[in-house]
Order: structure tokens, then C-alpha cells, then sequence
């Protein structure tokens, strides 16, 4: 062992049982930390290769045709506009609706 300190040596030996202390507790932090994330992993895995996704139809009641590239694929103009409705016929002059 080199000593890497401005301690005596006798002195510095003190230290080693807290050095091998600390030593051990990060033996146990990584070993827990393994055993952990192992778990974590397993029971993802499990989750999702055991709970079937839901399945939605989200286009059940949508009209398709209009989403299509037909139109552009074929060089057919867009459809003409609808025509405007028709002006609500004018009251008479002279009398006010009831």
C-alpha cells in the first residue's frame, strides 16, 4: 500500500476500517441497484407482453372517399363550389310580422 497522505503511517492506518466500510456499502448500493433494475425490467416485459393494447376503429364513422389522392392523381379539377341559397322573400311594406 502507497501512502498517499501527509499522515504518519500508524495514523493512517486508522482509516482503513472506514475506507473498507465505505467500500462495502458500495458493493451493496451497486448490487441493489442491479437487483432493482432487473425487477423493473422484468416486470415491464411482463406488462406489456401480457396486457393486450386496446383496439379503436377511429375511422368507423369518417366518409374516406374525401381524404383520397383520386382527384389529384387523375387531373380532375376540384368540384364547383355549392351555389348560394336563395334570399328569404321580403315582408310586405305595410304590415309587421307577428
Amino acid at each position: 500500500m502507497m501512502d498517499f497522505s501527509s499522515w504518519p503511517r500508524d495514523q493512517e492506518q486508522t482509516f482503513v476500517v472506514y475506507e473498507q466500510h465505505q467500500q462495502e456499502s458500495q458493493r451493496k448500493a451497486t448490487m441493489g441497484a442491479l437487483i432493482a433494475g432487473i425487477a423493473f425490467l422484468v416486470l415491464s416485459l411482463g406488462i406489456y407482453a401480457g396486457v393486450e393494447p386496446e383496439h379503436k376503429d377511429m375511422t368507423k364513422g369518417m366518409n374516406m372517399e374525401n381524404l383520397s389522392n383520386k382527384r389529384s392523381k387523375t387531373g380532375a379539377s376540384a368540384p364547383a363550389p355549392a351555389p348560394a341559397p336563395a334570399p328569404a322573400p321580403a315582408a310586405p311594406s305595410g304590415e309587421t310580422p307577428k
